[in-house]
């Protein structure tokens, strides 16, 4: 399983907005400070947008901000809006290298670790993962 520079992106994110709960921050400035381009910022963005994490604002002060506190999001929220679904991720019913008519032999070994990963990471919210780097 690959952790793509996007997921590590909107952790990074979420950190920055987190450090200003009050305040929307705009997502050029964001992304200068990260050294990504303005167009991966808004990739990024969407999907913690359509996860509901944050929310954006329009205007001479607008940004994006948090919608959600620390606690109540996740790191399966972080992962999956960052980059696609656990469940996604680790399917192999369909893998073009898999010729069995009933699904691969090693789909339960991907199966329990979809369970695994899942259970581990909704237990990790983003408090404790900010928390843990001071």
């Amino acid at each position: 399983m690959k952790i793509t520079r996007r997921t590590d992106y909107a952790i990074h994110l979420i950190a920055e907005l987190a450090e200003n709960p009050d305040k929307s921050l705009g997502l050029r400035t964001l992304a200068d400070r990260h050294n990504v381009t303005y167009a991966f910022a808004r990739t990024v963005q969407k999907g913690l947008l359509d996860a509901k994490i944050i929310k954006t604002t329009r205007g001479i002060n607008g940004g994006i901000m948090l919608v959600k506190e620390l606690d109540e999001i996740t790191l399966l929220d972080v992962f999956e809006a960052a980059q696609e679904s656990l469940a996604t991720t680790l399917d192999v019913d369909k893998a073009p290298w898999c010729s069995c008519e009933k699904g691969c032999l090693s789909n339960y070994v991907w199966d329990s670790t979809k369970t695994v990963l899942d259970k581990h990471f909704s237990k990790i919210t983003m408090k404790q993962v900010l928390s843990s780097s001071k």
